[in-house]
C-alpha cells in the first residue's frame, strides 16, 4: 500500500552534473576521397577546363600520400588541420620525390623537393578546396585561417636577349627549306615571336582566324587562358609565312584538323615535339640558357616594354586582364634602370661637368 512517506523513502540519487551545451552545429566529418570527388564535380559544372581539374587531381593525390606517411588510418577532413597543412608545406619541398612511382621517368629525374611555385599552387589549390568545405559546412572552421603562408623566393628568368633571337631565326630559316615539318616549326618560331602569343593559343590557331584584310589574327576565347578574346596584329613578314603555310597545308591527303599547325599525320601538333626540336635550332645558335618554348613568349615581351615602355599595349597584347601579371616583365626591362642612371645619376653623363685641360702635370 502506497504511504505518504512513499518520496521521502525512496533512496536519494545525486543529480546530474549542470553543464552547458554547445551553440556550435556538430559536425560529422568526411572522408576526403567522396568529398574531394563532390567538389571536383562542382568545378566541373563551373566549366573549368580539363588542366585546371587535373591539377586538383593532383593535389587531392599528393595530399593523400602525404596522410599516409603520417597514419595508417583513412584520410578525413578532420585530419586537415593548420599543423597538416604546415608540414604537408614542409614535405613537399624536402621529402617529396617527383615521379617516384612512375616506371617511364629516368631516376636521375627522380629529385627530391618541388619548386617554390610549384608548392605555391599546391596551397592555392588546397585553399580553393577547403574554402568549399567551408561553404558546404563541412568543416567548423578554416584551417588556413591560422596557417601562417609559405614564402616563396621569386624565380629569376633568365631571358633571351635580342641577338639570341635573332640567332635562333637564322638557324630555323636555314633549316626551313629542307623539309615542310622544319618550315612549319620556323612559321611557328616566327609567329610567336612576333605576336608573343602562348605556345597553346597558336596550336589551337584556325585558317579562320586570320583577318586578311587587316593582317591581324583572333584569339578566340576558348583558346585563351583569360577565356577573352583578342585581336593580335601580324607583321608583313609573318602574314606572308602564314598565308605560305597555309598554301603548303593543301598538299595533305584526307581529312585533317582545321589548324594552322598540322603534324605530318595531319592533326594537331605535339608541344613536346615542337619543344625538341626547337632545342637543338637553340643548342646550335649557341644558346646556352635553359631553353623551353613560354621563354620565347617571356623574352620579347621584355624587349617591347624596354624599347617602348607601353605596359597597357603590352597587356593588351599578351592577354593579360590584372597589371599585377604584367610586373614580372617591368622587372626583367630594369635594364632601363641602368640606362637612366647611367645618364642621370649624380655621377651620368647628364651632370658631369665637361672641362678641357691639359693632361700634363705641373712640375
Amino acid at each position: 500500500m502506497l504511504s505518504f512517506d512513499y518520496f521521502e523513502e525512496k533512496p536519494k540519487v545525486k543529480k546530474r552534473q549542470p553543464h552547458k551545451r554547445k551553440d556550435e552545429k556538430t559536425i560529422t566529418y568526411d572522408l576526403v576521397k567522396p568529398t574531394f570527388e563532390s567538389f571536383l564535380l562542382a568545378k566541373q559544372k563551373q566549366n573549368l577546363r580539363p588542366a585546371s581539374l587535373n591539377k586538383f587531381v593532383a593535389l587531392f593525390k599528393s595530399i593523400q600520400s602525404f596522410h599516409e606517411t603520417r597514419s595508417e588510418a583513412q584520410f578525413y577532413l578532420g585530419h586537415i588541420s593548420t599543423e597538416f597543412i604546415s608540414d604537408y608545406v614542409y614535405w613537399l619541398k624536402h621529402e617529396y620525390v617527383k615521379f617516384e612511382n612512375n616506371d617511364n621517368v629516368p631516376n636521375h629525374a627522380k629529385t627530391v623537393g618541388l619548386a617554390d611555385a610549384s608548392i605555391a599552387t599546391r596551397i592555392r589549390g588546397l585553399k580553393t578546396f577547403i574554402k568549399w568545405c567551408e561553404r558546404e559546412e563541412l568543416i567548423e572552421k578554416n584551417p588556413f585561417n591560422s596557417f601562417e603562408g609559405f614564402k616563396q623566393n621569386t624565380p629569376d628568368i633568365d631571358i633571351l636577349s635580342r641577338n639570341e633571337l635573332n640567332n635562333l631565326l637564322k638557324v630555323a630559316k636555314f633549316y626551313s627549306n629542307k623539309s615542310f615539318k622544319y618550315f612549319r616549326d620556323y612559321v611557328f618560331l616566327h609567329l610567336i615571336i612576333d605576336s608573343m602569343c602562348r605556345v597553346s593559343e597558336t596550336l589551337l590557331l584556325s585558317p579562320d582566324d586570320i583577318d586578311h584584310t587587316n593582317r591581324t589574327m583572333l584569339i578566340k576565347s576558348e583558346n585563351a587562358k583569360s577565356r577573352k578574346s583578342r585581336i593580335v596584329p601580324l607583321s608583313n613578314k609573318t602574314y606572308r609565312l602564314l598565308i605560305q603555310l597555309l598554301k603548303e597545308n593543301e598538299v595533305f591527303e584526307g581529312e585533317t584538323d582545321n589548324l594552322i599547325f598540322l603534324s605530318l599525320s595531319g592533326r594537331m601538333l605535339s608541344k613536346s615535339n615542337l619543344l625538341r626540336d626547337l632545342k637543338k635550332w637553340a643548342s646550335e645558335a649557341g644558346i646556352k640558357k635553359r631553353f623551353y618554348l613560354h621563354l620565347i613568349r617571356h623574352s620579347v615581351a621584355t624587349e617591347f616594354l624596354r624599347s617602348s615602355g607601353d605596359i597597357e599595349s603590352l597587356r593588351k597584347i599578351l592577354g593579360h586582364a590584372d597589371y599585377r601579371t604584367i610586373q614580372i616583365y617591368v622587372h626583367l626591362a630594369d635594364s632601363t634602370v641602368q640606362e637612366k642612371h647611367a645618364n642621370h645619376g649624380f655621377f651620368g653623363n647628364e651632370n658631369v661637368i665637361q672641362r678641357k685641360r691639359s693632361n700634363k702635370r705641373e712640375k
